[in-house]
């Protein structure tokens, strides 16, 4: 088991990727902090799964732009488990408007959670490790819409690019306290919350598997197979780097 006696803190994993990625760490061995906003009854069961994999995992309700539930999070985990090895930044929402017709509460609700989330959490976190002499590892759940954008989704891009620079500046000031910071960029990827409209328009699913050369959707086990890795011994030696996991959708431009 490459996750063995660690503890993992993953935000927004009552569903989507980031429920894959909790219960990815649990058959690695890690106990799982669960984090959710207001989805007690799906973060119930995600640690129900945990459970009869074999291992041990709570859930805890924050909203992660806020400061004193992200401190409550961290403390209550780490008061449950006596540290926390690895972070997952996932946690967030997309809201889709014109840019012309977006509304500011809308936008700072987007960047709140998506971008100001990863920092409140990055740096509580990351405080403690440094701390506590932990030599962790730190993944933040960016996109490619952070290097590509889409339409309709400013406030949602501008989050995941913001995401990314980010990371880089996290990786480049944690690496001292042997604190890995890397970041995921997911293309489409199935099984999740985001933009449900998208998956039930085959014209829109077949285009985008026509421009993907593995010809599939990615899945929440990708993700959670490529997060693992990342929180493991074996990538002690990346640093600040945003992987791109789109089955190659983002390197063909024209048919």
């Amino acid at each position: 088991m490459q996750l063995k006696n660690k503890v993992a803190l993953v935000t927004g994993s009552s569903s989507g990727i980031g429920k894959g990625i909790a219960i990815g760490f649990a058959k690695e061995g890690a106990k799982i902090i669960i984090n959710h906003y207001k989805s007690e009854k799906e973060a119930k069961k995600v640690v129900k799964t945990i459970k009869e994999i074999g291992s041990i995992a709570i859930a805890i309700d924050a909203d992660v732009s806020i400061k004193e539930e992200v401190n409550n999070l961290v403390n209550t985990g780490w008061e449950k488990f006596g540290k926390i090895d690895i972070l997952i930044n996932n946690a967030g929402i997309v809201h889709t408007a014109p840019f012309l017709e977006i509304k500011e509460e809308i936008w700072d609700r987007v960047i709140n959670v998506n971008l100001k989330g990863a920092f409140l959490c990055g740096q509580i976190v990351a405080q403690r490790m440094v701390k506590n002499g932990i030599k962790g590892k730190i993944i933040n759940i960016s996109s490619v819409n952070g290097f590509q954008v889409e339409k309709n989704l400013a406030a949602y891009d501008s989050s995941k690019g913001g995401l990314i620079a980010l990371t880089k500046t996290m990786a480049v000031e944690l690496g001292e306290y042997g604190i890995n910071v890397n970041a995921i960029a997911p293309g489409v990827v199935s099984g999740t919350n985001f933009n449900k409209e998208f998956f039930n328009n085959k014209d829109v699913v077949n285009k985008v598997l026509s421009k993907t050369p593995v010809h599939r959707l990615g899945t929440v086990e990708d993700c959670a197979n490529l997060a693992v890795f990342l929180a493991s011994d074996k990538s002690d030696f990346i640093q600040g780097e945003i992987i791109v996991l789109d089955g190659g959708l983002t390197i063909l431009q024209f048919e």
